[in-house]
């Protein structure tokens, strides 16, 4: 082993396969601070990147649907069950959703679409829904739920939103 190198700016080294002490890398993140500080924008731009990736791929339809879609009544008609499995393909207990197939009227068509919400359980046939759907792509259609229309990609993105803004501030930081 080398020796100790306490109350310097690095981290000791070690020849074996031991980790430092807990203490020795609170103390060298602590001498480091203002290093560390000047690039931590760097993790926080691409963890804004991947937020804001994500919120868009999950909300750009609701998001479209809320902007430029019609409501209109709709009633639903039936469920699918829709069963999710672990990654090796195995089915585990509770992991079962019942997708609201939902029927309502178009332009003089009668349109069917499966809602991106399920539950655990059916609920009653026939009953009334209000339907948010673009009327120049009618099959593109939600159920509409005022709050979970915005759940979960909204406050993904606004995540992605906040980091991107801190990771700015912190860019202008670093150049001064």
């Amino acid at each position: 082993m080398l020796p100790s190198v306490r109350g310097t700016n690095c981290i000791r080294i070690h020849r074996s396969n031991q980790l430092p002490f807990p203490e020795e890398l609170v103390a060298s993140l602590l001498n480091n601070k203002d290093k560390i500080l000047r690039y931590a924008f760097i993790a926080q731009a691409i963890a804004a990147l991947i937020f804001l990736a994500l919120g868009y791929y999950m909300g750009k339809d609701h998001f479209h649907l809320i902007r430029e879609g019609v409501r209109t009544q709709g009633r639903v008609v039936g469920y699918k069950q829709k069963n999710f499995r672990d990654t090796e393909g195995n089915r585990s207990y509770g992991d079962t959703a019942f997708m609201p197939l939902v029927e309502f009227q178009a332009g003089g068509h009668v349109v069917r679409f499966q809602d991106w919400k399920g539950s655990s359980s059916t609920g009653v046939l026939g009953g009334p829904v209000t339907v948010l759907y673009d009327p120049s792509a009618p099959s593109m259609a939600m159920i509409d739920r005022p709050v979970w229309n915005w759940i979960p990609w909204a406050p993904t993105f606004l995540a992605g939103m906040f980091l991107a803004l801190v990771s700015i501030k912190g860019w202008f930081r670093s150049l001064t």
